[in-house]
């Protein structure tokens, strides 16, 4: 067993590390991961968010996160190692422009949870190079057409070492080896500690086959080592029956000598006609004495069969046996074995289909590969790289807060150290209610006035974050009459009176009901004139039943009759009618328990007892997506159904504004002002700053104007709003005038 779990692992480092150096006969771990990535990543991957009520801010803001860490070119190496190694683990780090997304592989890094099953701290170690210095030989080992490598040096290797906690983030570097094992106080070399400007650990883990809800993954080749292995042998001994028994054998009666003759380097050579006639060259390397013999001319060196076999007595024999290197049972048991082996992996062996005689069935046998690649899909996508871009739109919201609130002036509670006593919490509880008050007030009336003020950043609050994804096209491509016979099915359901919304998912699967809901923004003819005439009929039959008296009761009309009554009808037919011209999308509050956790109180969010306030965040009590008060509040505005403008911050010079953690609270420094390395990166380190250490401190950008940090400036944001902090903070007893500017076109705040 031993044995074919270490062969299983020099198959699999093969495969992921394309190391052609290892032998490795069967194609069943490369074929099942191909096949697996084809079903699940596609045509590509495309990552939304459900709720976009702002025109398409958090769609253009994930778009450029995705961009910026080239998500759609490292959709195959994350496919890799998460069915290979059975778990992964995703780690969000906020950088100056963006934040950078790292993926890392089970032996790179050790999660703990604590007893409610949340993450409560993460160790990460991985290696880099580092360049030795400028000069002519700090090169990168590279490796030429012929395999051999320069002598150049590749750079000095080095390790780092990253514990994230929910509070701060422990970053050391050294340059020697370092382990999970090792204790803390043998690990040498330069450490650092970092605020986690985040308030939660930026992590989440992905397991491929768990085992029940334990919080371990199994690799999808670990049940069937035996099997790989036996059919990797069974290919091997194939292959050298092959080698040895693909020439044919000479079977005569006469002797070897009288049949075989050598050639190549032993071949015959004749006196040339200029060696014959006398000439020869003045030069003793250069001799024109001989000339080889063309029946032997460009042999191997091998013994060889003359072209004629001369002198045969009428009792000889000669001829070929080409013996059966595979036998027809061998080569079906190999096959079946390796189609047994890949329906146990949830796949179909693309080869040998013993089950698939036309293209219907052929095509109906993936519906098995199809269902496991979606379920691999999900534990990728939906728990893991989604709930990392919730995380960050979560993380971009608090900041909006924050600097809002730093723009108004509103100062937020200092945080309390841990050992607090039973009063300061409670007065620090107080002062957070209020300064979660002041802010709604201030994030109402930006909304009521279609205003921002310059300098904040982030992402407006904007209820549910659930991230969704989905394909962006099919494996197999429809054709023209599979696009046909879909849309005459969608026809028939809405003859039905099946919904649009629902009859369309059968031609356009893909998309949400909010996209379907917009694609009918047109005129629906055909609805319109079905529903016209089906109403012109009812209002005829009405007026047929108006002037026929009631068999019962001559002196009345049938439509007396209140068994008789077609107005519900009437009424039906109208109300339908008013479905298909006005569809519209559907505004969704924010799930206050998927709010991620701090590391404590992790229960307190489900039972819903008490604030929840997030170290480092921006509120305590507001859930990541801002929700209204109650309609019953007078002096509260509401959110209106005009179109929403936001206006960018004002640019400082030609550098690009910050989308990551802009404003920090307290003192420290946060894991922003330290860049990581890269896994498997060479960088280039001077020596005056080693890896890891801070560079010296530089004016921040938001010490500008338009910075979000006016608390020194506090006479700009009188200057640039006079009447709204008085309004706002003074009470709004009247109707004090507000700026507010034309929002753009196509903007529009959904309910």
């Amino acid at each position: 067993m031993a044995d074919a779990k270490a062969r299983l692992q020099e198959i699999i480092n093969a495969y992921l590390d394309k190391d052609s150096d290892i032998v490795v006969d069967t194609s069943i771990v490369a074929s099942h991961i191909a096949q697996m990535k084809l079903f699940g990543i596609r045509q590509g991957v495309e990552f939304f968010p459900s709720q976009d009520n702002f025109g398409s801010q958090r769609k253009d803001f994930l778009d450029r996160v995705l961009k910026y860490n080239k998500m759609d070119t490292r959709l195959d190496s994350i496919w890799e190692y998460f069915l290979c190694d059975g778990k992964g683990l995703f780690y969000i780090r906020p950088t100056k422009n963006s934040y950078r997304l790292y993926y890392f592989r089970s032996h790179e890094y050790r999660a703990y949870y604590n007893v409610d099953g949340e993450l409560d701290e993460v160790v990460i170690i991985y290696s880099y190079k580092v360049r030795r210095g400028p000069g002519f030989s700090d090169q990168i080992n590279t490796t030429n057409l012929t395999g051999n490598k320069s002598t150049y040096s590749p750079g000095a290797k080095r390790y780092i070492r990253l514990s994230i906690r929910p509070d701060q983030i422990e970053e050391t570097h050294s340059d020697g080896e370092m382990s999970f094992d090792m204790p803390t106080y043998a690990i040498t070399g330069n450490t650092q500690e970092f605020k986690n400007s985040l308030g939660f650990i930026p992590c989440v883990e992905i397991l491929n086959n768990p085992q029940g809800f334990s919080t371990e993954g199994v690799g999808e080749f670990d049940a069937v080592a035996n099997h790989i292995c036996t059919h990797d042998e069974l290919m091997r001994t194939m292959r050298k029956n092959i080698t040895f028994f693909g020439n044919p054998t000479l079977l005569s009666s006469r002797p070897k000598t009288d049949l075989m003759e050598a050639g190549g380097d032993v071949s015959i050579q004749r006196p040339s006609i200029a060696a014959n006639s006398g000439f020869a060259s003045p030069s003793p390397m250069s001799r024109s004495m001989f000339k080889a013999d063309p029946v032997s001319r460009s042999i191997d060196g091998q013994i060889r069969v003359p072209r004629i076999i001369a002198n045969l007595e009428p009792n000889d024999r000669v001829g070929y046996i080409v013996p059966d290197a595979i036998t027809g049972d061998q080569n079906s048991f190999a096959r079946q074995y390796r189609e047994e082996i890949r329906t146990a992996l949830g796949g179909v062996d693309e080869l040998s289909i013993s089950a698939g005689v036309t293209a219907t069935e052929y095509k109906s046998l993936f519906g098995r590969v199809s269902a496991t690649s979606k379920k691999k899909a999900n534990a990728i996508y939906t728990h893991g790289i989604s709930r990392c871009l919730e995380l960050i739109i979560y993380q971009e919201e608090q900041l909006f807060k924050t600097t809002l609130a730093a723009a108004a002036g509103i100062e937020k509670p200092v945080e309390l150290p841990p050992n607090a006593a039973q009063e300061e919490e409670a007065a620090y509880k107080e002062a957070m209610k209020q300064y979660n008050d002041k802010l709604k007030q201030i994030m109402m009336a930006c909304i009521e006035t279609q205003m921002i003020p310059p300098g904040v950043m982030g992402l407006i609050p904007d209820g549910d974050l659930t991230v969704l994804w989905r394909w962006l096209g099919p494996v197999y491509e429809d054709s023209t009459q599979d696009i046909l016979n879909n849309s005459i099915v969608v026809r028939n359901l809405q003859e039905l009176g099946v919904d649009s919304i629902e009859a369309l998912k059968y031609l356009f699967p893909s998309k949400t009901d909010e996209e379907r809901a917009e694609m009918l923004s047109g005129f629906p003819f055909r609805m319109v004139n079905e529903l016209q005439g089906a109403y012109s009929a009812f209002a005829k039959l009405v007026g047929g039943m108006m002037q026929t008296p009631h068999p019962q009761a001559p002196d009345l009309p049938m439509a007396a009759d209140p068994r008789l009554d077609l107005t519900p009808y009437l009424y039906r037919t109208l109300e339908a009618l008013q479905k298909e011209m006005s569809y519209a999308g559907r505004y969704r509050p924010i799930d206050p328990t998927d709010e991620p956790s701090s590391g404590s109180g992790g229960s307190e969010q489900l039972r819903g007892s008490g604030a929840q306030q997030l170290p480092g965040s921006g509120s305590s009590g507001v859930s990541g997506g801002y929700q209204l008060p109650p309609s019953s509040t007078t002096g509260s505005p509401q959110l209106p159904i005009s179109p929403y403008s936001v206006r960018p911050p004002i640019p400082l010079g030609n550098e690009q504004q910050s989308v990551g953690i802009g404003v920090q609270q307290g003192g420290g420094s946060s894991e922003r002002t330290s860049s990581i390395p890269v896994p498997g990166s060479t960088i280039s380190s001077a020596d005056s700053v080693r890896p890891g250490e801070l560079r010296p401190a530089s004016r921040p950008s938001y010490a500008t104007i338009g910075s979000a940090d006016l608390a020194s400036q506090p006479d700009v944001l009188a200057q640039l709003f006079p009447n709204l902090l008085g309004s706002i903070l003074g009470g709004r007893s009247g109707s004090a005038p507000v700026e507010s500017r034309n929002p753009p076109r196509g903007k529009r705040v959904r309910r």
